[in-house]
């Protein structure tokens, strides 16, 4: 049975069934893991005498197609964005990437215009929490296919439509090195893809296609969310397009080191498998609060569950920044504070960096930090939320206290 409509694969990997897959998932499958079996229609048809000649074109034609599908079989390998435990340590310990360095290449693909005004906006959650069913449905229009042509075969991901003229966010890995992009559009519209902006350390990217009347992903803060607050990943996972799964958010601002860079992300219970990379991880309202990213296994492969997403304000930066042209320059404080909030309130300088903003402003260990920007800082994790949609060169009112005395400084974010 061909199994295809309107020349798509449906239920698995659109015209390449065996393409490999640029995304996060894991450092390997699994021993043992094999791929769905499709489903083979058996029909008895009456035999027919064919002249001798004609067996045999047929025989040559097979071998031919036979030696064109093991040559890709064995040439194409599957990319993906992933991570490697060594097994066994706590959180933070004797990680290390995946021994095969990611291309962090842009595509050298057409340039669309920057400089549009196209921003992210970030919607309060409205409305009474919705079912999966319904949180499905609302999404797959937003979700589309991406696949890339690159120096070694042809690799897979997801993305998520920003606008309805054709504004489309990803990940950067996604589409590093590729020679072609193009989209797979819900309405199975084949699009080919233009290059908008590309962040390989942040791992995000934008692309542009020709096109109208597309639906937009709606998408929340993700600063609202919670710890056990139901989440879903929706993706093209091993190439089945449109795949679903739900978990909760596992934990908030986790400090990940992905090919040396820290990242803070969403950690997720919802399975991410390869081709899930720059799709989007939903919250209970189908709102989209990240973009999925990397999978973390052991070497076992018996890690389940441990998959991580940009939040939606680091996306949000990023994209802008991309969008209007202009660098995504990434920042820090300078300083660092204690971990264990004081009892009156706030945080308490721990060390001060000599060549950053903050101590030309004067702060110096010892002095705590009462609110940022006008709110109440009552854990680290609200330096570190409030740091996603900032980047270096941005300025944080700080509100600090020292020997019983208050005062308000604008510190500038300087380049790690």
């Amino acid at each position: 049975m061909d199994n295809r409509n309107g020349g798509l694969w449906q239920g698995g990997a659109w015209e390449h069934p065996d393409r490999e897959f640029a995304d996060p998932p894991a450092v390997r499958i699994p021993a043992g893991a094999v791929r769905p079996a499709r489903p083979v229609l058996r029909v008895r048809k009456q035999r027919r005498k064919w002249p001798w000649f004609a067996g045999l074109l047929a025989l040559i034609l097979i071998a031919c197609l036979s030696v064109a599908l093991l040559e890709r079989y064995f040439t194409d390998r599957l990319l993906f964005r992933s991570w490697s435990w060594d097994g066994g340590p706590s959180y933070g310990e004797d990680h290390r990437p995946w021994e095969e360095a990611l291309d962090d290449t842009p595509p050298s693909i057409p340039k669309a215009d920057t400089g549009t005004g196209v921003t992210v906006t970030l919607l309060p959650a409205r409305g009474e929490a919705l079912s999966y069913a319904q949180i499905y449905d609302r999404a797959l229009p937003s979700a589309v296919s991406i696949e890339s042509v690159t120096g070694e075969g042809l690799s897979a991901g997801s993305g998520v439509v920003l606008t309805e003229d054709g504004y489309i966010i990803t990940n950067a890995h996604v589409v590093a090195g590729a020679r072609a992009v193009r989209v797979l559009l819900h309405d199975n519209r084949i699009l080919p893809a233009k290059l908008v902006g590309f962040d390989a350390v942040e791992d995000l990217a934008v692309l542009k296609v020709e096109a109208s009347g597309l639906v937009p992903a709606c998408f929340g803060d993700s600063n609202d969310l919670r710890i056990g607050e139901p989440v879903a990943a929706l993706g093209d996972s091993l190439g089945y397009r449109a795949t679903f799964t739900d978990g909760i958010v596992s934990a908030l601002d986790r400090e990940v080191e992905v090919d040396n860079v820290s990242m803070t992300l969403i950690q997720t219970s919802a399975a991410i498998n390869f081709g899930n990379s720059g799709g989007p991880l939903l919250n209970q309202y189908g709102q989209v609060m990240g973009i999925n990213t990397i999978k973390i296994v052991t070497e076992d492969g018996s890690a389940e569950g441990l998959g991580f997403a940009i939040p939606s304000q680091r996306v949000k930066y990023v994209v802008d920044h991309l969008i209007a042209g202009e660098e995504v320059r990434a920042g820090i404080f300078g300083f660092t504070v204690s971990t264990v909030p004081l009892t009156g309130g706030g945080l308490e300088l721990m060390e001060v960096e000599e060549d950053s903003d903050a101590w030309a402003k004067g702060l110096r260990a010892g002095d705590i930090i009462l609110a940022a920007n006008g709110q109440p800082v009552a854990s680290i994790q609200d330096l570190t939320r409030l740091k996603l949609g900032l980047g270096a060169g941005d300025s944080v009112a700080l509100t600090c206290e020292r020997d019983g005395e208050q005062y308000i400084v604008d510190v500038e974010l300087i380049e790690p």
